[in-house]
């Protein structure tokens, strides 16, 4: 008999899908980052339906084994399609390179065609009363599944660490191109990870646990259970997500017109996206120099970083400089990122308020650019070594002394 918990929850993850991959089928239309996210709850609706079968279909349950088996194998390729998708610089393509990542979808489906043909009694014994079995047909098809089982944990293991570089890339190219990331650094990724982790790891030992671990840690709920999180978390942040560098690079354009600055004469006229690579610029040092000059005497006098929205195009467009040049001048001649600039010069603007003590500190961070209290305690603390309060407090300190 099904578990009334695990069919609860099979539903409620259902129910999830059912809204989410209408919307994203047609946002798919427009962008195609959105397909691998809608293929992945495709997939984890087909292996939700799994306790539902087995209970009211009982007599398709050896049909619908055949089918959710190759399933798992499409879940960690979508996965990271979809986060290359939303953290890439230019608009996302499938190639044939990527579909390397379906290697193992194929032997799947062969596994799942042994498990449709299976006798009944043999698929009995395996799937349902966990009995060694003895037939040809019957050794291949449980030898094909452990196999394949233990290359699926390996796969995930590899796309979790893929993904995590990713981000880690994603975040620090963020630094290079926006002043304020919160909303942009794809924080809820993390949470992501450590939930698919642990569902494809529930997943595994349930596979192998037989009856050991029934009424223990790894059962059938706490792998539904983290099914649902997982399907949940990206569901309702992957409708909310776009692809950051994507409409930056789509809605910003700059004119190379710099102002007492050469442009090297094979450069396009109109830049996007700025790359965050140097290797082939023709910016020299002195020129390097004049363009660190004109960034920080437009800081001064015109106060730019008040903007919580300026990034590193709209301080371009201000400067009629290429954006490339700008982050080439901010990384290689002012040793920082675009982000830690502007920040500085945000809590340089900070710390007269912070002394006069007549604001509370979000209305302070508010004022000198920031979004969120949190962003400028970490940007403060990041810059004093002190929290506002203590800096406050060492500076009256040295005053009364």
């Amino acid at each position: 008999m099904t578990d009334p918990v695990v069919m609860i929850i099979s539903m409620v993850m259902l129910g999830q899908i059912l809204l989410s991959v209408p919307i994203l089928l047609s946002r798919a239309m427009k962008s195609v980052i959105f397909l691998p996210l809608a293929i992945f709850l495709l997939a984890n609706s087909t292996i939700a339906l799994v306790p539902i079968v087995n209970a009211q279909f009982p007599d398709l349950s050896q049909l619908y084994s055949a089918i959710v088996f190759p399933t798992l194998f499409l879940l960690c390729p979508c996965l990271w399609f979809y986060i290359e998708g939303i953290t890439a610089e230019k608009p996302w393509k499938l190639n044939k390179k990527q579909t390397l990542h379906f290697v193992l979808f194929w032997p799947a489906l062969i596994v799942g065609v042994m498990i449709m043909f299976l006798p009944k009694d043999m698929y009995t014994d395996i799937f349902i009363n966990d009995i060694d079995v003895v037939a040809p047909l019957a050794i291949v098809t449980a030898i094909g599944l452990l196999v394949l089982m233990m290359l699926w944990l390996g796969q995930c293991v590899y796309i979790a660490f893929r993904i995590i570089y990713r981000l880690v890339d994603y975040r620090k190219q963020l630094k290079n191109v926006f002043s304020n990331h919160d909303d942009k650094s794809l924080n809820w990724m993390n949470w992501l990870l450590f939930i698919a982790i642990s569902t494809w790891l529930f997943s595994l030992v349930t596979v192998f646990s037989s009856n050991l671990f029934d009424n223990f840690l790894f059962n059938i709920r706490t792998e539904s259970l983290l099914s649902l999180l997982l399907v949940w978390s990206l569901a309702h942040f992957g409708l909310q997500q776009k692809p950051v560098f994507i409409d930056y690079d789509e809605s910003q354009s700059v004119d190379i017109a710099a102002q007492n600055t050469e442009a090297p004469k094979n450069e396009d006229i109109t830049v996007r996206s700025p790359p965050m690579k140097y290797q082939r610029s023709a910016l020299d040092n002195e020129q390097s120099n004049r363009i660190a000059d004109k960034i920080n005497n437009i800081m001064s006098k015109e106060t730019l970083y008040l903007d919580s929205n300026l990034s590193l195009q709209k301080l371009a467009n201000h400067l009629a400089i290429s954006p490339n040049y700008i982050s080439q001048t901010l990384n290689e001649t002012l040793c920082t990122n675009f982000f830690d600039f502007i920040n500085k010069w945000r809590i340089e603007a900070a710390k007269p308020k912070i002394l006069a003590n007549k604001d509370s500190v979000l209305t302070i961070a508010l004022e000198v650019g920031f979004n969120a209290r949190s962003s400028f305690y970490k940007a403060f603390k990041q810059e004093t070594g002190q929290t506002p309060s203590e800096f406050r407090k060492q500076i009256a300190h040295i005053e009364t002394h």
